[in-house]
């Protein structure tokens, strides 16, 4: 049985989410892989094996195009620095960066969309308000 779109993005964002914790707090001696996370939460939660393409290639070009997208997101803070903000609101952001900028053609709003329900469904109602407003203003 296929995964869908939404379980897809959760697994991005979880991977990512794990990923930057792990560098920020982790082990960095012992550094999971994303693939092996990826691969993890597919079969713990969906009971898959087989990677979606579109799972492995937006976590992996997140993860490659970090440093360039903490840079424009870091313009477009007012108040706040990068470092500061909640680890998952970093992996939303990244996640839906890397979707509108270079995995697929897709609509600004509908981006945005994504992450404001994945927000709300994981972190709180004003992290979810944040994420509408930079996220608009860094999409163009």
């Amino acid at each position: 049985m296929a995964i869908s779109r939404n379980q897809q993005n959760y697994i991005i964002m979880t991977t990512i989410y794990m990923e930057l914790n792990d560098f920020n707090y982790g082990d960095k001696s012992d550094p999971r892989s994303a693939k092996e996370i990826m691969l993890s939460l597919l079969k713990e939660e969906y009971n898959e094996t087989i990677l979606p393409p579109f799972i492995e290639d937006m976590v992996n070009v997140s993860l490659l195009h970090y440093g360039e997208a903490v840079e424009i997101f870091s313009k477009h803070l007012k108040d706040w620095k990068w470092e500061r903000l909640p680890l998952l609101t970093q992996a939303i952001l990244l996640m839906s960066y890397t979707h509108f900028k270079y995995i697929e053609t897709i609509d600004k709003a509908i981006v945005i969309d994504v992450a404001v329900k994945l927000a709300k469904e994981y972190i709180e109602e004003k992290q979810a308000k944040f994420i509408n407003a930079i996220l608009d203003e860094v999409l163009a």
